[in-house]
């Protein structure tokens, strides 16, 4: 065999290097590199490991081939001797050649990892240690074509390489975990900025009104950790309930991670929610923590938790039970400390008996329940929200002033069934300030014609409130046996009679006590007088009466 040049190897130095750090992606420059270099070496693939002693494991990083990269980061396991021989090859740093796989050993373990990727045969393995200083890079792998494939030769052209490899690979290695950690600042960054922009417009407002009973009940979470469960319909604020509920937890100043289980596809959901590892799936080039890694030590809130398939539902349970993630793709049970707030516009316990959400799981989220009413229970919250909407909607479309509602918009909403609720709201004040001329804000005429929609019209709001107060008043001698006797019998004793205010107010308590201060829903007090609960709730706000004086 001839003596290569000085000249030869300085050419074939060059050249590799220049593959090498022709590109800052790791995997376009070791797929030019493996190309250069199949060359002048039996080339199968080019990987790169690094030897844990901690773990007494092999981290395998990732495997070129002709044309193709792919990042694999796996552990294999090592015996003891095993361990210490790679342990001793480290200190050594110097080329080991293994001409041929034993069905044993570290090399053996090594192809069985691979074995996914590139069939396992029988092949030589070349391996040169990369060190930077006195820190050990990882063991550069060239992966033969056949048995004893490699020569002398080639023993003597990796060590030219070993330098120049370790280098690069050091250089890459930090670069992609740079950009991995400045991903994760961006991440972190958008996350702040969008708590932040809600809690400056997103105040509950109604807190002291038609929300008032609902706030009583989330004060009663204040410094406490249990699970909450958020139910209400589509668009009545439930994300602001739960804003409020970490805004007086013990964990408010933890990590509050929001997920809209219904707003992401199937296929990602377990990702998202549980994190993945490089290689897991055709495209995940890089690790990634899932929500729940995200969210540790602070607050997960699972927004449309009825939404998740039973496949999710059971992993999702796992976690709750024991307090630890496993990442697809990954071997690596990872603990976490996370409080769970939920909330779902669903019927549960139908989905329960229908076999569509599991018992166990249920009964994990339904420890605390939060009611949320809808905005047609609570109409008294209708002229300052719209006014709330109107100055949120008018700072973002730059205008110089806010309108102010018109008469007939506030006759309106109030007649208006608001199927939509809060959000319908606020998406009808934004298209009345998107076209708003100047003057009065007039909402009355973007409202929907269909009469359905309507709950009462003034036209006949008089002729209610004589039926109303007809079905109090019998509902009064239904709770209250024989107070007309004894009004009656007052009367004729010169004792004045009740005025109807008064005993509509003695029914709505009666019903009240009854009902532990629960005003709608089959149980509650508007059920028991055979009203509709926004009545009931108008002519409490009438009387004063507060539903809350009545809860045990």
């Amino acid at each position: 065999m001839p003596t290569p040049s000085p000249t030869d190897d300085l050419h074939f130095f060059q050249e590799t290097v220049s593959h090498l750090s022709g590109s800052l992606e790791l995997a376009d420059s070791m797929v030019s590199v493996f190309n250069h270099l199949g060359n002048h070496f039996p080339l199968e693939g080019i990987s790169l490991h690094q030897y844990s002693q901690g773990l007494n494991a092999l981290k395998l990083l990732f495997l070129v081939r002709e044309g193709r990269f792919d990042y694999v980061e796996t552990l294999v396991d090592l015996t003891p001797r095993e361990g210490a021989l790679m342990l001793h090859f480290e200190q050594a740093g110097d080329v080991i050649l293994e001409r041929k796989i034993s069905r044993g050993g570290g090399a053996a373990k090594h192809a069985q990892a691979l074995g996914h990727l590139l069939p396992v045969e029988p092949r030589a393995y070349l391996v040169g240690i990369l060190t930077s200083g006195n820190e050990t890079v990882g063991h550069l792998c060239f992966i033969g074509k056949e048995e004893d494939c490699f020569t002398e030769e080639h023993e003597r052209k990796i060590r030219l390489l070993l330098t120049p490899f370790a280098l690069a690979m050091s250089n890459m290695l930090r670069f992609q975990r740079v950009l991995a950690f400045q991903e994760r600042l961006n991440e972190e960054k958008r996350g702040l900025e969008r708590a932040l922009e809600q809690l400056r417009d997103n105040r509950i407002v109604g807190g002291l009104g038609g929300l008032g009973s609902v706030m009583e009940v989330v004060r009663r979470l204040e410094g406490r950790e249990v699970p909450v469960l958020i139910l209400g319909e589509t668009g009545t604020g439930k994300e602001l309930i739960a804003d409020e509920v970490q805004r007086i937890s013990p964990r408010r100043n933890a990590p509050f991670v929001k997920v809209n289980c219904g707003a992401i596809p199937e296929g990602l959901m377990d990702g998202e929610l549980f994190g993945y590892e490089k290689g897991a799936f055709t495209g995940a080039t890089r690790s990634r923590p899932g929500f729940f890694e995200q969210a540790h030590g602070g607050t997960l809130f699972l927004d449309e938790v009825g939404e998740l398939t039973p496949q999710v539902q059971v992993r999702l349970l796992r976690v709750l039970q024991n307090g630890v993630v496993e990442r697809l793709g990954g071997k690596e049970s990872i603990s976490v400390d996370v409080r769970i707030i939920a909330a779902t516009h669903r019927n549960l316990e139908a989905m329960m008996k229908q076999g569509a959400f599991r018992e166990d799981l249920y009964y994990r989220l339904y420890v605390f329940p939060v009611m949320v009413p809808p905005l047609r229970e609570r109409k008294q919250d209708l002229e300052a929200l719209a006014y709330h909407f109107i100055e949120k909607i008018r700072r973002r479309l730059k205008l110089p002033q806010s309108p102010s509602l018109s008469p007939r918009s506030v006759d309106a909403l109030m007649h208006y069934a608001w199927p939509g609720n809060v959000r319908e709201l606020e998406n009808l004040v934004e298209r009345a300030m998107t076209l708003w001329p100047g003057g009065p804000l007039h909402l009355d005429r973007l409202l929907p014609r269909e009469s359905e929609l309507y709950q009462e019209t003034p036209e006949n709001l008089s002729a209610l409130e004589r039926l109303v107060e007809e079905k109090v008043a019998a509902c009064f001698e239904t709770q209250m046996p024989g107070a007309q006797i004894r009004e009656t019998k007052s009367a004729a004793s010169g004792q004045p009679l009740q005025t109807l205010d008064e005993a509509t107010r003695k029914c709505i308590e009666a019903a009240l006590s009854h009902c532990r201060g629960k005003v709608h829903g089959p149980t509650g007090a508007a059920a028991v007088l055979g009203i509709n609960p926004s009545t009931l709730r108008n002519k409490m706000a009438k009387l004063q009466i507060r539903a809350d004086a009545w809860k045990q």
